[in-house]
């Protein structure tokens, strides 16, 4: 009888579901690697939503890419549509683990500790809750348990297509100046730093002439921006809800640094290889042991401990200075 690590190695088509946001993207796709080291010659999918496919273009260890959001039907028509010998479940939901099931694909993988965790066929034990490593590790640790290897998580580096620019939206207003990107808002329910506190920081690097703060975000952040720019003695470049996805990862990548919640920019800051600096709660579900940029170029800050959970998630309680001791200490200048 075939064992898991053999069905896993003779697996012809390999699908990878995940379906909720960007940053969950970005730690997610280091599992590429770890699946291809394995199985160099199989057929790798991602099943993802259509915001994230900025991060799986032109990765190419990645066969294709199917969109539930833009496939009627959804998974279940994905799943009737394409042969896979394998899926992996990073974060099982209980309609796409029912559909891998009812579709009978043999191998089906993913955290157990779920009250549907029984349609998967090799459950992983994992309190991811409690934080013992990084999201990427905990993802990457689906295939090691298979396979037996102890495949360490790397980011793989975002795609700028050919032909983005910004050069229309924004000038660099001296290039002896370093550019550091301060990103006030954050989707999800995590814990954030005030817009106010973003302000008084940039205020401090302006005052000291040191470098270009560029303020980034969505159209429903404009608020947030406005916050920090006023502060600023509007002498920031206020740039929020004038990028897109793509042009806001060339703004990255010709940056120095970049300052933010806990939000999926921040993941990809570090995936293209800059400087992070972002304000994490200390409670381990939402922790920067759990969810901090993977990169050794970074500085992560949590409120000093409380008497209590709410006093200890409290991201107001981490002082300006604090933020910009550590910013010093990342970009290792005097400023």
């Amino acid at each position: 009888m075939e064992t898991i690590r053999e069905k896993l190695r003779n697996s012809r088509s390999i699908a990878v579901v995940r379906t909720d946001k960007l940053g969950d993207m970005v730690l997610t796709l280091p599992m590429v690697n770890a699946l291809k080291e394995f199985c160099p010659n199989s057929h790798i999918d991602f099943i993802a939503s259509s915001y994230t496919e900025v991060l799986l273009r032109g990765q190419n260890l990645i066969n294709n890419y199917h969109f539930i959001d833009k496939t009627q039907g959804g998974i279940n028509q994905i799943f009737r549509s394409n042969t896979y010998d394998a899926v992996f479940f990073p974060r099982p939901r209980f309609d796409e683990i029912f559909s891998a099931f009812r579709h009978r694909i043999p191998l089906r993988v993913g955290s157990a500790y779920r009250i549907y965790s029984f349609l998967l066929n090799h459950k992983v034990y994992q309190h991811r809750k409690i934080a013992e490593q990084n999201e990427a590790q905990y993802n990457v640790d689906l295939i090691n348990s298979i396979t037996g290897l102890s495949h360490q998580a790397k980011l793989l580096k975002p795609i700028i297509p050919n032909g983005i620019s910004i050069d229309n939206i924004y000038t660099s207003h001296s290039s002896d100046r370093i550019k550091i990107i301060i990103h006030p808002g954050g989707g999800g329910s995590a814990p954030k730093w005030s817009a106010s506190n973003y302000g008084i920081l940039a205020k401090l690097l302006i005052d000291n002439n040191f470098c270009d703060i560029i303020i980034t975000g969505t159209q429903d952040e404009l608020a947030l921006a406005d916050i920090v720019q006023t502060i600023s003695g509007n002498r920031a470049i206020n740039l929020c809800g004038k990028l897109s996805l793509e042009q806001m990862m060339l703004l990255i990548s010709q940056s120095e640094c970049l300052v933010a919640n806990s939000t999926g920019v921040l993941h990809i800051a570090a995936a293209l290889g800059i400087k992070v600096m972002g304000f994490y709660p200390n409670t381990p579900s939402m922790s920067s042991k759990r969810w901090g940029a993977l990169t050794d170029k970074s500085e992560f800050l949590s409120p000093p401990a409380g008497n209590n959970p709410e006093e200890s998630d409290d991201l107001n309680r981490i002082s300006v200075d604090m933020a910009y001791s550590s910013l010093k200490r990342l970009l290792n200048r005097s400023i």
